[in-house]
């Protein structure tokens, strides 16, 4: 069997690879020359994704006309299947070329989907419509608080692979997989079956601004993961009028959501304003988590710069466009307690 696909990435552009159903999955063939399948690479970790999206199990194999007569447990590749796709890819060809000079041959391959059917191993491959941001925006947070119930009462959104490098935590900490929280969101915004190509998820993408609208908080898996280039920009662009404190600039790291709650924590005239509310309703300053009074121990002068005020009760990402901060909002913190409470924000591990 053979069935020539035609390889369209997530922009709608054609690549030029040569991609063919057989009767045991697909057939990604050689690069060589100045022309021939010269997006090798881009076809193959475009494959890789989709089929990591629809949650269809493969196996590799190098499918070289001078191998095609070898045992499929020789020629197999062997990779790790959990690393992200860039990863994986070079894995794979250095897998291919192994005990060989040159490193630069990238090889017909054979992608084995064992117990897939070529209707649904075609549909996943093939490009699905991207959803306009008019479309995704329809989304509001109560889809998106239904969605989260539903995944917490144990249901799943089964068109959509377990998160890679993304934790949506809950107010509680619960990690759950972004897509999978838009995409049953999506679902019942728009009546729609959701699959993971109607919309792209990471920073600076509609999917991720709507979730943590919505209260989530959006956390790398883990603290060793590169920041995709799209969060570089977000960062920029949140930095771009705020200096942050060599301390600060380590939590914004990890989320650059924090960046937000910084910044409005320095608004000018709200600390001065809280302090003096607090001190006329308790008479003095003191740590409201610790109990630590400053003042008692250093002194009025020096012991007053040891309280600080941090945003306790309305979450920024539930701030509306000129929402005016109460008194309530605020929380009155020594140093110490402070800098944990934002040690926890940027993990993710506070969110009040």
């Amino acid at each position: 069997m053979s069935d020539q696909l035609i390889l369209v990435n997530d922009d709608g552009a054609q690549l030029n690879a040569k991609v063919e159903m057989h009767d045991l999955g697909l057939i990604l063939h050689s690069r060589s020359g100045k022309d021939r399948n010269r997006e090798y690479r881009a076809a193959l970790e475009l494959l890789l994704t989709r089929l990591d999206d629809a949650q269809i199990g493969y196996r590799i194999y190098v499918d070289s006309l001078r191998v095609q007569g070898d045992a499929l447990a020789d020629r197999e590749l062997f990779f790790d299947q959990n690393a992200p796709v860039v990863v994986r890819f070079n894995e794979i060809v250095r897998a291919m070329n192994a005990g060989k000079a040159s490193h630069g041959a990238w090889k017909r391959l054979l992608i084995a989907t064992p117990g897939t059917g070529p209707s649904e191993l075609k549909a996943a491959i093939e490009l699905q419509r991207r959803l306009s941001a008019g479309e995704l925006r329809k989304v509001q947070p109560r889809h998106i608080h239904s969605a989260v119930r539903k995944l917490l009462d144990g249901g799943d959104a089964p068109n959509f692979a377990p998160s890679r490098e993304y934790d949506a935590l809950t107010d509680t900490g619960i990690p759950l997989a972004p897509k999978k929280v838009f995409g049953l969101a999506l679902e019942e915004a728009l009546g729609i079956g959701a699959h993971p190509r109607h919309f792209s998820a990471g920073w600076g993408q509609i999917c991720f601004e709507l979730l943590e609208e919505a209260g989530l908080w959006i956390v790398p898996k883990t603290a060793g993961n590169a920041r995709p280039k799209a969060s570089q920009k977000v960062l920029a662009s949140k930095l771009a009028d705020f200096v942050p404190t060599e301390e600060e600039r380590s939590w914004i790291e990890g989320n650059p959501k924090i960046v937000s709650h910084l910044k409005r924590e320095r608004a000018a005239g709200l600390a001065k304003e809280k302090r003096a509310a607090f001190m006329a309703e308790h008479k003095r300053l003191f740590c409201e988590d610790c109990q630590f009074d400053p003042i008692e121990k250093y002194g009025p002068e020096a012991g007053s710069a040891c309280i600080e005020v941090h945003h306790h009760q309305t979450h920024v990402a539930n701030m509306q466009p000129g929402h005016k901060t109460s008194m309530e909002d605020l929380k009155c913190l020594c140093a110490n307690c402070h800098r944990v409470l934002h040690r926890k924000l940027a993990l993710g591990l506070h969110f009040g």
